[in-house]
């Protein structure tokens, strides 16, 4: 198949295409493919993702703010520019200290 620059998808001004919202956190999958998936969240202060596991590993890009991450029975306060990698079936949760955007890719 040849490729062109129609084929081409923009991800510039990720965290513009989605918002905060007072009665819960958002998310919208922005890219998907066979084994490819990538996510954007919104969380207002305070929203939060209860424990939960991954089947597959996943990187977790901080866009804005900052949020509270528990994973191997510590907390991390991470913040806008940072990357994570989430093994997987590694139970981890999080609660936004402002609001704050991330993009999970797996």
């Amino acid at each position: 198949m040849a490729h062109t620059l129609n084929n081409l998808q923009e991800f510039t001004e990720m965290g513009s295409q989605l918002a905060f919202s007072p009665t819960g956190f958002q998310s919208k999958v922005i890219f998907e493919r066979e084994k490819q998936k990538i996510i954007l969240f919104a969380f207002e202060q305070g929203q939060q993702l209860k424990e939960h596991k991954t089947a597959h590993d996943a990187l977790l890009v901080m866009l804005e703010g900052q949020c509270t991450f528990d994973i191997y029975q510590t907390r991390l306060h991470l913040k806008a520019g940072e990357v994570y990698r989430i093994p997987a079936n590694e139970p981890h949760a999080l609660q936004a200290t402002s609001n704050f955007k991330m993009v999970l890719i797996k």
